[in-house]
């Protein structure tokens, strides 16, 4: 009977030490993610309430970007508002809207301008980039020597979800509403409410009416 009881007494021994670990872990995380969201929120510059930021993350000019209510970042997210490069200068923007949620390792990029309403999600691997390293077919020099180049501000309409891997390249619109399928590369604006998208180069699938 003892011997019983000292099996049972080392298993809740066990248990309560596995139930005390893993809620001193998930009390670590905590805080430590609340403390990445409030050196990423005194950056910023304007921000809603509720930002929930993951730790392995680079954010570079965030000075220039602001976001609203409910916003999540996973690891790997990458926002980038570059106001020089070389000896260029730009005037980038970044705006996000409310209740809007990255998935794992977003990339945003501006030397221009990115607008990303209300209530989109982005899938993982998601790239939305305003600019390149030069023009197409400019070859005077090495890419990464080039100064940057915009072909125009990038937006992302309200309600939209933009699946894993997709990648939206400078001057593209996107209008409310819409679904961007997995592997989409985006070349062009589709201004249309309710249209899913996809392929590359991105094409209408499917209108919300049809």
């Amino acid at each position: 009977m003892k011997k019983i009881l000292k099996y049972i007494f080392c298993f809740f021994t066990w248990l309560l030490s596995l139930l005390f670990n893993n809620i001193v872990v998930a009390v670590c995380k905590k805080i430590k993610y609340g403390i990445c969201s409030a050196n990423f929120q005194r950056k910023l510059k304007e921000h809603g309430k509720r930002i929930q930021i993951k730790d392995r993350n680079l954010f570079e000019g965030l000075k220039y970007v602001s976001i609203g209510d409910d916003f999540s970042a996973q690891d790997g997210t990458w926002i980038g508002a570059y106001s020089e490069y070389g000896r260029e200068k730009y005037t980038p923007s970044i705006q996000i809207g409310n209740n809007v949620h990255f998935s794992r390792n977003c990339h945003i990029g501006a030397i221009q301008k990115v607008v990303i309403e209300d209530n989109v999600l982005l899938g993982s691997n998601v790239l939305i980039n305003d600019h390149s390293h030069g023009e197409t077919f400019d070859f005077s020099k090495p890419r990464h020597q080039l100064p940057l180049y915009s072909k125009g501000d990038i937006l992302i309409g309200a309600n939209t979800w933009i699946g894993d891997n997709a990648i939206i390249l400078p001057g593209v619109h996107i209008g409310k509403n819409c679904v961007i399928g997995a592997n989409a590369v985006v070349t062009k604006s589709f201004d249309e409410e309710g249209l899913v998208i996809a392929g590359n180069p991105a094409y209408i699938v499917k209108r919300k009416d049809s």
